[in-house]
């Protein structure tokens, strides 16, 4: 397999079938942080090529000497950020669910891995949980609960202190919680304990 450095290098030299080679190998990863971030499908879809868009124009402004993912995971979170912002101010906040979600990716964290729900009805209750939060509580949640990423890195990704990537998970949890004694109290005992972010 050919090395991410030199696709790269040759996509600066403007080698399109490299560069079509680095979406092919991270559009699934940037595909499911954008979806994580937005809750669409089709609006997930929009943000990835928007993103692989933007890293041709930008491949340019790239360092060589760091790696790729950071900058393309930070992309992919701006641009959802953007999105997400832009779908909730045009929907109406506690619209119903028509239909289920017809993708099923990694688990929501707010769940705890033992629960006996089916993955689309966790993606599709989570999505509705989750359109309550703010673009950045739903993006630090996302980056520390569904992805992995310690304080320190999200903070980087999103470009904020620490301190406020966990205030911002705190509260995350906490209405994500609230949500859903609200609104499917007979899940509550499926929930993960509340616990201190990732340091």
């Amino acid at each position: 397999m050919i090395d991410l450095s030199l696709l790269i290098r040759r996509s600066l030299e403007g080698d399109m079938a490299a560069f079509e080679e680095i979406v092919r190998r991270r559009r699934t990863r940037v595909f499911w942080t954008a979806y994580n971030i937005v809750g669409n499908e089709e609006a997930a879809k929009d943000v990835s090529q928007a993103v692989f868009v933007r890293l041709w124009k930008q491949l340019g402004k790239f360092n060589q000497d760091r790696p790729l993912d950071p900058w393309l995971r930070r992309m992919t979170v701006n641009l959802g950020i953007d999105a997400y912002r832009k779908s909730r101010r045009e929907r109406e906040l506690f619209e119903p669910l028509v239909e289920e979600p017809s993708v099923s990716g990694p688990f929501p964290a707010l769940f705890s891995p033992e629960t006996e729900l089916a993955g689309t009805e966790i993606r599709s209750i989570f999505d509705r949980l989750a359109r309550r939060l703010s673009p950045m509580q739903r993006a630090v949640f996302v980056l520390v609960e569904v992805e992995g990423h310690r304080t320190e890195e999200a903070g980087t990704i999103l470009g904020i202190r620490p301190s406020t990537v966990r205030n911002h998970l705190m509260n995350a949890r906490r209405q994500l919680r609230r949500n859903l004694r609200q609104l499917y109290p007979e899940y509550m005992g499926n929930l993960r304990p509340i616990r201190e972010g990732k340091k």
